[in-house]
């Protein structure tokens, strides 16, 4: 059964300064993949940080930060984002002077963040990387790469298994009106996140709307299939465990 995800319901949690929601993860049942929604106003930060076993795709929806690692700042924008394997340094600053909001997808779930053991405010000590590290940290636009295009459909994988991604795959859909998607969530939990627009969304026989900044969890084994009957394009973010 799909679960609508709405940042304005999620429960907030400590990590540097900034207004930082957990939507989906252990505390909502997910077992195998978290989505967080954050706000940063100019010069907030979300600090420097590392998981022992966890990877992050962090998406920059409005704005743009930068990615920090130690004293390298690296600007990304809306439209693009960042993976970040296990056990990279990173941490965001809002560089920009206007606010941005990001969404982060981390599998498996890092349940140490959420328990404020990652905040260097409480811990007392902020990870830095080590002298003369070369990062492995990788940059891209979600719209990367040759467009799959169906109909009124433009669709693109900007990280996956192939591309260097082992623990998530990353889809990014252009619905146009009338379009239909179709998908399946393996053995992993996949989310759903609607960055514009308006979909129905149907899983386990249950059928949600979600618009803009909404989104929905799928759980592992369900079909999903997704309908856009407005006359503006939706534009669709999919993550799904491995």
């Amino acid at each position: 059964m799909a679960t609508l995800l709405s940042a304005g319901k999620a429960a907030a949690f400590q990590m540097g300064k900034g207004d930082s929601r957990n939507l989906v993860g252990p505390s909502t049942g997910a077992q195998d993949i978290t989505l967080n929604y954050s706000v940063f106003q100019a010069d907030e930060e979300f600090p420097q940080h590392f998981h022992e076993e966890s990877a992050d795709i962090f998406i920059v929806l409005e704005g743009g930060v930068s990615v920090r690692q130690g004293d390298v700042y690296t600007p990304i924008t809306a439209g693009q984002f960042a993976y970040v394997p296990s056990p990279e340094v990173h941490g965001t600053v809002n560089t920009s002077g206007a606010e941005a909001t990001l969404i982060s997808f981390q599998a498996p779930p890092d349940q140490a963040l959420y328990r404020g053991e990652r905040d260097p405010s409480k811990t007392g000590t902020t990870p830095r990387p080590p002298e003369n590290h070369r990062t492995t940290v990788r940059i891209d636009k979600l719209a990367s790469g040759n467009a799959s295009e169906e109909g009124t459909t433009a669709s693109w994988a900007p990280a996956s298994p192939a591309t260097g991604t082992p623990e998530m795959r990353l889809d990014y859909y252009e619905l146009g009106q009338g379009g239909l998607l179709e998908a399946a969530s393996a053995n992993k939990e996949a989310v759903w996140f609607v960055w514009g627009g308006e979909v129905s969304i149907t899983a386990g026989g249950d059928t949600l709307r979600a618009s803009r900044h909404e989104g929905a969890f799928i759980p592992a084994g369900e079909a999903q299939t997704l309908r856009n009957d407005r006359n503006e394009t939706a534009r669709l973010i999919r993550c799904e465990a491995i």
